[in-house]
């Protein structure tokens, strides 16, 4: 007993008691992060049902000056973030879409192949840009680019380009 009458427990129940709540801080703690972190923490995929340009739509586009994109960093939009490439180039298609043509894959720069990916996919993050809408295995299976039936756009044009969260 101490000196106010009340039982402080063996010494052995104390060092119980303060790793019990030791746990159960780290465990608060740990949940915190984890919460606080997305799994995708730039832009999202689209939902099922809804179609590139009205997911894009949702990610408040910006004007984006072409020449600004270029030579930019491609990430994966996870929380390694992983490098896909650069970006080579704008193009228009003949259905007037917009894709941004990457330098995909290889190994420090060496072995890449370019792909086209619609600007409705991408999203900036900072001075990078991340595909959300497909992931690296479906990436692999685009055909490599082609430049017939496209028009470059010019580096002075003004696109629209959704932004990401940033995931801290």
């Amino acid at each position: 007993m101490d000196k106010s009458g009340q039982s402080r427990g063996s010494p052995k129940e104390g060092a119980v008691r303060t790793r019990t709540l030791s746990l159960a801080a780290s465990f608060i703690a740990v949940s915190c992060i984890a919460h606080a972190q997305s799994a995708t923490p730039g832009g999202m995929p689209p939902p099922p049902g809804m179609n590139l340009a009205e997911s894009a739509a949702m990610r408040f586009p910006q004007p984006v000056r072409v020449g600004d994109l270029l030579h930019r960093t491609v990430l994966q939009p996870v929380e390694s973030q992983n490098v896909l490439g650069t970006v080579r180039e704008v193009v228009r298609t003949g259905s007037g879409t917009i894709e941004i043509v990457i330098d995909f894959g290889g190994f420090l720069g060496f072995g890449t192949r370019p792909i086209a990916v619609p600007v409705d996919a991408m999203v900036l993050l900072g001075q990078d840009m991340e595909v959300v809408a497909f992931t690296p295995q479906q990436l692999r299976k685009f055909p490599t680019f082609s430049p017939t039936g496209t028009t470059p756009v010019p580096n002075d044009t003004i696109i629209k380009v959704g932004l990401a969260k940033p995931s801290h």
